[in-house]
């Protein structure tokens, strides 16, 4: 039976844009980033314990009741070369408290700490993934992460120095809510936010836009603004 060279091409071309994107960034992240032990160790635990469960699927199932100007239903997880843009450009290292709001299964949070040393805190809604979470930094006896069972609405930010939203399937009363409570933040702590700046919501000057950047996620390209608090 005669093959068709062409095939594997035409298999790998139907594939649809996110899946080979997501696949690309998993070889990235081996080669660039799993020299680190500690952080291989723990974004493999990470992986491993979805292996058979689906991490979208589980945000929807849980999420499905909540109201839409409260979370964000869509789950999404940040591409590692594009938080690595990220801490370079807020500078970020040792001495900076880190909050990923909304951080799923926690592998940014673990990344985040493993690569720079900084303390590192996850705020997420769902059980299942805090719970799985703590389990790994218990297992790997990794210090300076935290991950906190909360709405995003209701949790305490005033100790951090950088803060992670990658809200981009917020409702707009959603990112109005969240501003709101960043009225109580320390003045120079860093607000990164993806595909929108924070100066939309507000009408009192809140925020400096220090930095506009590129970066890349699983469905594609957009800006990402970097604010500190006034």
């Amino acid at each position: 039976m005669k093959t068709n060279v062409l095939s594997p091409l035409l298999a790998l071309a139907a594939y649809p844009v996110h899946v080979l994107n997501g696949f690309k960034e998993y070889a990235t992240t081996i080669r660039r980033y799993y020299p680190n032990p500690r952080f291989r160790r723990a974004d493999l635990l990470c992986l491993w314990a979805y292996l058979t469960r689906d991490p979208h699927a589980i945000c929807e199932h849980f999420l499905r009741d909540y109201p839409d100007d409260q979370v964000q239903k869509m789950y999404g997880e940040s591409f590692f070369t594009t938080l690595e843009k990220i801490a370079e450009a807020v500078d970020l290292d040792d001495k900076d408290v880190v909050y990923d709001l909304g951080c799923g299964r926690g592998r940014s949070v673990f990344w985040f700490n493993t690569m720079f040393g900084c303390r590192a805190v996850g705020i997420e809604i769902n059980p299942m993934f805090v719970i799985n979470a703590r389990l790994i930094q218990k297992a790997l006896d990794i210090d300076n992460v935290e991950f906190i069972l909360s709405n995003l609405m209701d949790a305490d930010y005033s100790d951090a120095t950088v803060i992670y939203l990658y809200g981009t399937a917020l409702s707009d009363t959603a990112i109005v809510n969240l501003v709101e409570r960043f009225v109580t933040l320390k003045p120079g702590t860093r607000v990164v936010t993806v595909s929108y700046s924070l100066s939309r919501y507000t009408e009192l000057p809140m925020f400096a836009l220090e930095k506009t950047i590129r970066g890349k996620f699983v469905w594609g390209e957009t800006d990402i603004y970097i604010q500190r608090k006034l």
